[in-house]
């Protein structure tokens, strides 16, 4: 009686185990279907899938993620960014803004975050001016290199470029400061 009690539930056991791992490897398999349908081939694509009246420009794609800037009409400026995943890339993040007045170019009047430790901003650099985040600089990428000159003059970008760094430390305010060419401050903003 006993052996066959010992037996009975050793049954049961295993077919629950089995019914177990079956929705384990069903639950696998919906997230992989799930996730391939969401991936595309390349970066570009990931960021473009999202919204095809952007005109993109690729700044990297390393390590499995990328990162683009963009340009949306006349009047909206942005960053967007894709990581590589098992089954393609996917856009990981993306901010947009309307395009400040770059009037004075003496001064930063904006900029803009994705929350996640990257900050970005438009700046007149002419005559070798700056950007710098808590005494660190910024990259800056001349848009006139990246995109087309007749959208950046429509844009108001004509001449202009995008300053931005990754990985901002955490502890605000920051001093977001504009330099001159010989590291003079000509603007400081308190970045939060």
């Amino acid at each position: 009686m006993e052996g066959e009690l010992s037996m009975a539930l050793k049954n049961i056991i295993q077919k629950r185990m089995l019914v177990l791992i079956g929705l384990v490897l069903a639950a696998v398999l919906i997230i992989a279907l799930v996730q391939t349908s969401d991936s595309v081939d390349s970066a570009e694509q990931a960021v473009k899938d999202s919204d095809e009246d952007i005109v993109l420009t690729p700044v990297y794609e390393l390590n499995g993620r990328a990162l683009f800037f963009f340009i949306r009409g006349e009047n909206s400026f942005g960053a967007a960014t894709a990581t590589e995943t098992w089954f393609g890339w996917r856009m990981e993040t993306k901010s947009e803004s309307t395009i400040p007045a770059l009037d004075n170019a003496d001064r930063i009047d904006s900029y803009m975050s994705d929350g996640d430790g990257f900050i970005f901003g438009l700046f007149d650099a002419a005559d070798g001016r700056s950007v710098h985040i808590g005494g660190m600089p910024t990259d800056q990428l001349p848009l006139d290199e990246r995109f087309p000159k007749d959208l950046l003059a429509q844009s108001g970008l004509a001449d202009k470029a995008v300053w931005f760094i990754e990985n901002v430390p955490e502890d605000r305010p920051l001093p977001l400061q504009l330099l001159d060419e010989n590291g003079q401050e000509l603007h400081l903003l308190e970045l939060y």
